[in-house]
């Protein structure tokens, strides 16, 4: 059975790519968010100041 020369090196850089794409996830949840958090402030602040009436 013949193997590829780096067979375990790009074994390797999958596990990589899948902890970049984990990392993109993570930073793309804490982006929504904070945008929820400031739609929500944005509603708060619109109704305090009598806006949303």
């Amino acid at each position: 059975m013949e193997r590829a020369f780096n067979d375990n090196a790009l074994l390797r850089d999958i596990t990589r790519l899948q902890d970049v794409d984990k990392m993109y996830k993570g930073i793309g949840v804490a982006a929504l968010y904070g945008i929820a958090i400031g739609c929500v402030w944005f509603l708060c602040v619109a109704y305090k100041a009598g806006v949303l009436n």
